[in-house]
């Protein structure tokens, strides 16, 4: 089953205004995770693409959102902690693959390295099922994000 990823202004809730977001299926991306993944507490992590005050973390992460090529994996960061903002404190990663015209995560887990090696040291979730997305639809989503960005600012 492929899921729908795309981007709008979303308020998160421990935010005081909306900004650029990712939703998956039309739900808040750090929501739709914390069903999928059966855990509360990802609901209280912001989206790592709109949430890192280091300029360097902040490149990084929307690097590895890319998706590369065919048959290529990739460790992406995509939620961290609404507190701290950065790559130090928990950040939840999931390991993309790209296989013909599908982007899939295959599975999730959290990364135990931080700073600009995040993902490299990561403890999985066994239990974690992947996720995918059409290769379109994942690229024309993260565009359509930049182009918010950049109007919102």
């Amino acid at each position: 089953m492929l899921h729908r990823i795309d981007a709008t202004y979303h308020q998160a809730s421990f935010s005081r205004s909306s900004c650029a977001w990712l939703t998956i299926d039309d739900v808040a991306i750090e929501q739709w995770l914390s069903g999928h993944l059966n855990d509360p507490d990802v609901a209280k992590l912001g989206l790592s693409l709109m949430w890192l005050l280091d300029e360097d973390e902040d490149a990084l992460a929307k690097r590895r959102f890319i998706p590369g090529q065919e048959g290529t994996s990739t460790i992406v960061p995509l939620l961290v902690c609404s507190d701290d903002m950065d790559f130090d404190c928990t950040v939840m990663v999931a390991e993309q693959v790209v296989e013909g015209a599908t982007v899939r995560w295959a599975r999730f887990g959290w990364s135990v390295s931080g700073k600009l090696e995040v993902g490299v040291s990561t403890r999985w979730d066994a239990n974690s099922q992947p996720v995918s997305f059409d290769l379109v639809n994942f690229n024309a989503a993260l565009e359509k994000f930049d182009v918010l960005v950049k109007t919102s600012s």
